[in-house]
């Protein structure tokens, strides 16, 4: 059985570009600049990058 991790909540899109905007339940949102893949219900992602604003990040 594989366990999954819980990084963050998505809260609303960002942009036209494919881009989500996540609150993230960690403490150092500096993380995610280090995470490659994620899933999103059920299905597996890459990810090509984020960006930050305070308190959330946005991922593409």
């Amino acid at each position: 059985m594989e366990q999954f991790l819980t990084v963050g909540k998505i809260i609303n899109t960002h942009g036209v570009k494919g881009e989500v905007k996540v609150l993230p339940s960690t403490n150092d949102i500096k993380r995610f600049n280090e995470l490659e893949t994620a899933y999103i219900d059920d299905k597996l992602i890459h990810i090509e990058g984020c960006k930050f604003q305070p308190g959330k990040v946005i991922l593409k």
